[in-house]
């Protein structure tokens, strides 16, 4: 298995700050190369000339950037927010590998990259590319060694165990994505990669031969620049905040409400397509438990809480796998759940999770009541059969055993203090899996399986290609981003360079 090495040193939040703050980079101004063949009447007001173009500023644009400086290419990337904002600067920094420095300091000594194969070929894999799979197997616990040995990024000390896998294989990062992010953007500038921010690509320009020379992209100022390019590596993310393409890509989701970054909106992929690039998905969405009151993945939702559906029912082991109650309630009417508190799980609510508690009281997403049977009438969820859900509950609880869905005996806590409380949960997704079809080079293929010239793909955007309709396990969407961005470009540079 190829592999590359890699210097680099951590960024401070201090210092990424002061950075984001800077603002874009100035790149130099060049001759143009290529020309927009049916763009005629876009007035371009300046051109630039680099070796490799990268679209997106998340954890797979950036990798790609800083490999392609790295390996001496003339480097810029476009990012369309004023921020690193893909969705890996808002998640909570989770790597699926085998056989990394991470593993082995938390004692698990054995785990191969061929073990990790067979793992994903079981999680739907085998319907997809055999290569990628095996490829994605071999380097994901190299691209964990990458942030934390060569990088500097911090790790927890504890390896988790995720998806239907048997092995703890999830290394996380010590406080959030953040963490990979930052050090990786440090690395790329480090290796002289320029960062243009407020710079959205609008269309990618192809020579008479239809090979990929540049990208028109537009400044939030409106002013259309040309950026030639010998390669463009597109890292633009998903598309779960484009409605229409939800509808046309992913139906079952379509009511489904989404956290992911605000810059996923999938033109990045139109961008491809339009160009006759294949695209691959399976109609299949990451996502993640969602309180309505809050952001992100908030603590009230508490496995030690009771869960319930609309007809007053407990349906899951609330400490389950996350992506598979994701699903699950993703088919709800509404995609909506119910958590039931009392008191004391009120009274120990401190910090963000009691102002957010407080927020769904007001807001009227939440309910009190002296019996749970009248915290359930705002929602018209059937009092009766709620009540009996808890007494069963309690009942377990009591005796040490759920005997209904298997929650360890330490998650459950008998919910006896009134006044009791419901609260109205939901699901969010985070990520969609679907877009450019990818070989082993992350060059992106046409209909007819051939390589479009000079174009390459990484991260979210051609994540369909790895990953079937369901998650195999959390962490395996970001170590895809960042190994796919590594190599993306890195080969896009060598493509110019050789």
């Amino acid at each position: 298995m190829q592999t590359m090495e890699s210097r680099g040193n951590a960024l401070s939040r201090r210092q990424f700050a002061g950075i984001m703050a800077a603002g874009a980079v100035a790149a130099m101004v060049g001759l143009p190369s290529c020309s927009p063949k049916d763009a005629s009447n876009a007035k371009v007001e300046k051109k630039y000339d680099y070796d490799v173009v990268v679209l997106g500023g998340g954890g797979a644009g950036t990798s790609a950037a800083g490999k392609a400086a790295e390996a001496g290419a003339k480097t810029v990337l476009l990012e369309k927010m004023g921020w690193l904002a893909g969705s890996s600067s808002i998640c909570l920094g989770g790597f699926y590998g085998a056989g990394n420095a991470v593993q082995k300091r938390a004692g698990i000594e054995d785990d191969t990259p061929e073990a990790l194969l067979e793992y994903f070929l079981a999680s739907n894999g085998d319907k997809l590319d055999y290569d990628v799979q095996e490829f994605c197997a071999y380097h994901f616990g190299e691209t964990i060694d990458w942030l934390s040995e060569e990088l500097g990024v911090p790790f927890q000390d504890e390896v988790l165990l995720k998806g239907k896998d048997t092995v703890k294989r999830q290394s996380r990062c010590k406080n959030s994505g953040m963490d990979a992010l930052s050090a990786v953007y440090r690395f790329a500038q480090d290796q002289g990669a320029e960062f243009m921010f407020n710079m959205a690509a609008e269309k990618l320009i192809v020579d008479d031969s239809g090979a990929v020379c540049g990208v028109l992209a537009r400044e939030s100022n409106g002013r259309l620049s040309q950026f030639n390019a010998k390669s463009v590596v597109v890292a633009t993310g998903g598309f779960c905040r484009n409605a229409e393409m939800i509808e046309e890509y992913m139906p079952d989701f379509k009511q489904v409400p989404t956290e992911v970054g605000l810059g996923c909106t999938g033109e990045g992929l139109q961008m491809g397509l339009d160009l006759g690039a294949d695209y691959i998905g399976h109609g299949g969405v990451n996502g993640i438990l969602w309180c309505p009151a809050s952001t992100g993945q908030s603590k009230l939702i508490d496995k030690k809480a009771m869960w319930v559906d609309a007809s007053g029912k407990r349906f899951v082991n609330e400490a389950g796998q996350t992506h598979d109650i994701f699903y699950q309630v993703a088919q709800f009417d509404g995609a909506k759940f119910y958590a039931i508190y009392d008191q004391a799980m009120v009274d120990a609510l401190k910090g963000l999770p009691a102002s957010d508690f407080k927020i769904g009281l007001e807001k009227g997403l939440f309910a009190k009541g002296d019996t749970v049977a009248e915290a359930a009438k705002p929602f018209g969820i059937d009092g009766a059969a709620l009540q009996a859900s808890l007494d069963e509950y309690n009942a377990m609880c009591e005796a040490g055993a759920d005997t209904a869905f298997h929650k360890k005996a330490a998650n459950m806590i008998a919910l006896t203090e009134p006044p009791y409380y419901v609260l109205t949960m939901s699901v969010s997704s985070h990520g969609s899996f679907g877009g450019y079809r990818v070989n082993t080079e992350f060059q992106v293929l046409d209909t007819a399986g051939n390589p479009i010239p000079n174009l390459y793909s990484a991260g979210e955007v051609c994540s369909g290609t790895f990953i079937y309709d369901e998650y195999p396990a959390g962490g395996c969407g970001l170590n895809w981003a960042y190994t796919s961005g590594r190599f993306a470009g890195a080969n896009a540079a060598q493509a110019v360079l050789a």
